[in-house]
């Protein structure tokens, strides 16, 4: 018997489907003697540092921060949750009747691994294929089917997302604990997050909100020259023209008045003219970010929202793989092309045609995301059919002509100035006729250089005509635009933009990005959820606790928020996942650098990020009081005493008052867990409105209710949609 392994139900299905006719069973499928059962993603989670410290799966005792940093050896799994499970309860019973696995997990390095986890945790070592699904219509899985390799040949990618999951881990768990526990010792209160990849994003974001706060608009101004025949030339300032600015723009308005007035009426003699003809292709089909990006640009999608809707397609068989970094298409696909183009209702496309995107050599893992010539179901939402949309326009364009144009570019002389016109003429449409080039709607305003200089004739050198009049024209900087979904997915790509050292600059533009295409958009949502971010209707701007974040980090330490070093660990999990990096040599190194930052964070000063002290003392301890402020605007005053931790009213004069979570001011409705500061059982109450929560009978604080265990701390507690935590 086969057991086949797939990432998640709707794939297990499809490949089901493939193999004959299915029968269902109690978690998984059956067809003739194979079984088809599957994943839900990672059904496996790493230990949490609490764990680790104990030796005990759910454990939640509180870890202090002299037992930082917390180093794994192993690093250990276990499951997800009580449905994870029960699903590997299953996958284990399966294996025990398999002669063979077939590994059919998504065709990227988390899918890899999310599968062959469960196969290492539940010690299967026989005979383990590879299924690589990029599509899966039933023609793409029949296909598949029949050319299945070992899985033995992916094991550096799993590898890669191992040593991914691990650094994650060792930098996300180890700093955050670390900036807690210190703003705990401090006074402060609540849970930060620092991750390796969504630190150096939020930095970025900080970065273009504080060019923002420090724009200054300025005034510049140019002159342009109408000629005869309605030409429009710009005058090309000399470098050591008075009134120019550092980037070489005319600030003073003076003198261009005066060069008006100098050529306006004058004879005008051409110096210089070409003419070019150019041709352009059809945009390469979408990779994810560039999807992303042209979903946000045009219909206002997030990242999130255009990465769920393409994976709903694919995972209806509609379109090909989204979590793709490459445009390129393999040359064996061209035969779909007629086939495709017909269902998707394209007329005048030739499919013959063989666009410079058919390239095999180019294909990396995946290729770009197309149509599979499966029509879109009625029941499609409003967001996959716009994402549709995008897709199949970026597919019938590659069998369309190029675009055809032509550029004149005429230099002349008046009253012994140098003027410039250029303009651009397109001969023939070609693919823009079928749509606007999706992949370049960012939003982004042309420079002043490349507007029109009119209809330019064919002129000969030296040939004479007139400028009959000039004029100023008077523009503005414009400050760069808060980040919207799109264009932090761009930016989170082109890191390469972000770094001084030509060396390494050169080095990440060719190889690597903030995050990978898997990943990018679920890091926006965590940001968002962490409240490290906010969205302003498409913008995505930084909040205090963001700022605070980043600039406490950028003293101490600095490679956490710096993109070029997230780049450069990204470039490191590549090279293990095509076997030139041993992944032991690079966790290694993440090791060393999480000692150092945990060290660092644990040291820092944290100004502005903790409250000062109030000038009281606690009435229990003698220890100094920090005055606080609850989620919900309410002050209070706080102990920073190590064993004491009471918190206090404060009245109308100001001072500390009665204790808060007196254990006389209400009796208990019954026991509940071991307090996590002395151990002593909790009592259980509930709220006006019938929450539930615990209370240390010794005053060292309140948590809510988590299923019968100790939840947030009551000052912790999300409103809405906040929500706290690390990752």
């Amino acid at each position: 018997m086969r057991l086949f392994i797939a990432e998640k139900p709707s794939v297990a299905r499809a490949i089901a489907q493939g193999l004959g006719t299915p029968q269902k069973m109690d978690a998984f499928l059956k067809v003739g003697d194979d079984n088809i059962t599957w994943c839900y993603g990672h059904l496996l989670t790493l230990w949490t540092p609490e764990e680790v410290m104990s030796g005990k799966p759910g454990e939640k005792q509180s870890i202090p921060a002299s037992a930082l940093p917390v180093m794994p050896s192993p690093f250990r799994l276990r499951p997800r949750d009580a449905d994870a499970a029960k699903q590997v309860r299953v996958i284990g019973n399966l294996l025990k009747q398999a002669r063979e696995v077939v590994h059919a997990g998504d065709p990227d390095r988390e899918g890899q691994l999310l599968v062959d986890e469960v196969l290492q945790y539940l010690g299967w070592n026989g005979l383990t294929r590879r299924l690589w699904l990029s599509a899966v219509d039933p023609e793409s899985v029949k296909k598949a089917l029949v050319s299945m390799k070992d899985n033995k040949a992916m094991r550096a990618l799993s590898c890669s997302a191992e040593a991914r999951s691990q650094a994650d881990w060792l930098v996300g768990m180890n700093a955050s604990i670390a900036l807690s526990r210190n703003i705990q010792a401090k006074g402060g209160s609540g849970i930060w997050s620092i991750g390796r990849v969504q630190t150096p994003t939020l930095a970025l974001i900080v970065r273009r909100d504080e060019e923002l706060r420090n724009f200054r608009s300025r005034e510049f101004f140019l002159v342009v020259a109408h000629l005869s025949n309605g030409v429009r030339a710009r005058w090309q300032m000399p470098d050591d023209q008075a009134g120019l600015d550092e980037e070489g723009r005319l600030t003073d308005r003076l003198p261009a008045e005066a060069f008006v007035q100098k050529v306006s009426g004058q004879q005008a003699t051409v110096t210089a003219f070409t003419r070019k003809e150019g041709k352009r292709e059809a945009p390469l089909p979408f990779a994810l970010s560039d999807l992303q990006k042209a979903a946000s640009a045009r219909y206002g999608l997030s990242a999130a929202q255009a990465l769920e809707a393409a994976q709903k397609l694919y995972e209806a068989g509609i379109t090909t793989y989204p979590r793709t970094d490459c445009g390129y298409l393999p040359e064996e696909q061209h035969a779909d092309a007629s086939r495709i183009l017909q269902a998707m209702g394209i007329s005048g496309a030739d499919p013959q045609r063989h666009h410079p995107a058919w390239n095999t050599a180019k294909v990396e893992a995946h290729h770009g995301i197309i149509p599979t010539g499966q029509p879109l179901p009625a029941t499609a939402s409003q967001a996959m059919a716009n994402v549709y949309g995008l897709i199949r326009i970026a597919y019938g364009q590659l069998f369309f002509p190029p675009e055809t144009f032509e550029q004149r570019e005429a230099s002349f002389v008046i009253a012994g100035e140098t003027f410039i016109a250029r303009s651009k003429v397109t001969t023939d449409p070609g693919w823009t006729s079928l749509g606007k080039a999706s992949k370049e709607e960012d939003g982004e305003e042309k420079p002043v250089d490349d507007e029109e200089g009119g209809n330019i004739p064919i002129y000969q050198k030296n040939e004479k005509t007139h400028c009959e009049q000039a004029e100023v024209v008077s523009r503005t900087t414009k400050p760069p635009k808060p980040y919207t979904d799109g264009t932090l997915i761009a930016a989170m790509t082109r890191v390469h933009a972000f770094v001084d050292d030509p060396k390494l600059k050169a080095r990440l533009r060719e190889t690597s990005g903030i995050g990978t295409e898997a990943t990018r958009a679920g890091i926006i949502e965590t940001l968002l959820k962490r409240e490290y971010i906010e969205r302003r209707k498409k913008e995505l701007r930084a909040t205090e606790q963001g700022v605070q974040l980043v600039q406490m980090l950028r003293t101490v330490a600095p490679t956490v928020v710096d993109p070029g070093t997230t780049a450069i660990w990204e470039d490191g999990l590549a090279s293990i996942a095509v076997g030139r990096l041993d992944a032991q040599v690079f966790m290694q190194k993440q090791m060393e650098a999480v000692r150092s930052i945990t060290r660092r964070i644990l040291d820092a000063e944290l100004s502005g990020m903790v409250p000062k002290a109030s000038g009281f003392t606690c009435p229990l301890c003698q220890s100094a009081l920090v005055q606080r402020t609850s989620r919900r605007g309410t002050p209070f005053f706080s102990c920073l005493g190590t064993d004491c931790h009471a918190a206090f009213f404060q009245e109308k004069d100001g001072k500390p008052g009665a204790r808060i979570g007196d254990p006389e001011t209400k009796t208990p409705e019954s026991e509940g867990p071991a307090c996590l500061i002395c151990n002593t059982l909790t009592g259980r109450f509930s709220t006006a409105k019938g929450h539930s929560y615990y209370r240390c009978p010794q005053g060292h604080g309140s948590w809510w209710d988590d299923n019968g265990k100790l939840g947030k701390k009551w000052e912790d507690k999300p409103r809405n949609s906040r929500k706290s935590g690390r990752k």
